[in-house]
């Protein structure tokens, strides 16, 4: 019994040592500071030391978040971000905030991060015609309901709330 355990934990251990890094750390000539290239994740954001805009807060309006709870559940989000770009960094704070409150699955979400020429590590970025960042696609399977390009119209929650119930 102690063997098979033993197996068992180095397998699970080889094999997660063993998967492809999702995203490269790049310096941006820029600003000298780290940006993310690939798949990346909120959690990949949030523990990169130089991010400090990530622990930013917000406090969406709770009736938009109300509404887009009960709307959420059947989509999935596309998140484009520049790691270097200021409205990347205003924006995606406020997401991960208002995603959180509506008990978003984060399942349900790819994010890629890209250098300044808007390119991620694969085509993901011509897929789905990134220009500029941040870019927020709100998707009903492989349909895209609506997009959040740059910057919000009023605040990131009531802009995705308009966006889900134009859907309805």
């Amino acid at each position: 019994m102690k063997k098979i355990l033993l197996y068992s934990i180095l397998l699970l251990t080889l094999s997660t040592n063993m998967q492809a890094q999702q995203y490269v750390r790049e310096l941006d000539q820029k600003t000298d500071k780290p940006l993310l290239r690939g798949a990346i994740t909120f959690g990949d954001l949030l523990k990169e030391s130089a991010y400090t805009w990530m622990k930013e807060s917000y406090e969406p309006e709770t009736s938009a978040v109300a509404k887009i709870e009960k709307l959420i559940p059947k989509y999935r989000l596309v998140v484009f971000a520049g790691t270097w770009c200021e409205d990347t960094q205003l924006l995606l704070p406020q997401l991960y905030q208002t995603l959180k409150d509506v008990h978003f699955n984060f399942n349900a979400l790819e994010m890629y991060g890209v250098n300044r020429a808007k390119e991620g590590l694969d085509a993901e970025h011509l897929i789905y015609n990134i220009e500029r960042v941040p870019t927020i696609i709100i998707m009903d399977r492989f349909r895209e309901v609506g997009r959040i390009v740059e910057n919000v119209n009023e605040s990131i929650e009531k802009d995705i709330l308009t966006i889900l119930e134009g859907d309805q």
